[in-house]
């Protein structure tokens, strides 16, 4: 299992959420972002992570990177400070066109809409390392999308981020994880490195463009249940 792990929101869900898989509070990610500086482990984003891999075969000892789906505001005002402030880097995977909207598309059924993260935002948190990959354009779920659709998200979301960022946008995670053959060849055609699953690619297959990552949910906020996950994951 590559060493990456997966969150999305790190806030409290208000009253309407229903499923709160997807959130881990701040006080609890700053306990888990800690644990691994205290263990040793050394941060890097998603890019450095590949390139390592990519010139050396293998993933580099008691590495590991930590990404974020979707984009949300709360990864700014909640996760951000954390990482600053313990000097670590980590990856956010962004979909260009809710930046700076409060938007209800990459919500489960049901919640409220949210806040995303503004082109401000973004722009200082590059700035301070943090680096931004794609998430695609819409959110548009690529099982379900034809070979143009899937053309068209990978490239405009690259070029947007790229143009926001003043960086380049060399990583893919795939909208809740979906992904085909032509998904695949379509994001290494347009010029990403590697692209990020979550439980839906080869546990055993170094294939790039279907990394599995290890999600980090709610349930995993006790010191045991995360550090279990982590051993399982690196070791």
């Amino acid at each position: 299992m590559p060493p990456v792990l997966a969150y999305h929101k790190i806030d409290h869900p208000t009253a309407d959420v229903k499923i709160r898989g997807a959130f881990t509070s701040p006080k609890r990610f700053a306990k888990q972002i800690s644990y691994l500086k205290k263990q040793g482990f050394i941060f890097y984003t998603a890019a450095e992570l590949i390139q390592h891999y990519r010139e050396n075969g293998e993933f580099p000892a008691r590495g590991i990177t930590i990404t974020f789906d979707d984009g949300w505001k709360d990864n700014f005002a909640n996760a951000f400070p954390v990482m600053r402030d313990l000097g670590v880097k980590a990856t956010i995977f962004l979909v260009p066109d809710v930046i700076g909207k409060i938007s209800d598309r990459v919500i489960a059924d049901g919640e409220s809409p949210r806040e995303h993260l503004s082109a401000e935002n973004i722009v200082v948190m590059s700035r301070h390392g943090i680096e931004f990959g794609s998430h695609s354009m819409t959110h548009l779920l690529f099982d379900k999308a034809s070979p143009e659709e899937i053309e068209r998200e990978v490239r405009e979301s690259k070029s947007f981020i790229e143009n926001l960022a003043q960086k380049p946008c060399e990583t893919f995670a795939y909208p809740a994880g979906f992904f085909t053959e032509t998904a695949k060849k379509a994001v290494a055609d347009a010029g990403y490195t590697a692209a990020f699953t979550t439980v839906y690619g080869n546990a055993n297959d170094r294939d790039l463009y279907e990394l599995n990552r290890t999600e980090i949910l709610r349930r995993d906020g006790r010191p045991f249940g995360f550090a279990r996950k982590i051993r399982a994951m690196v070791f």
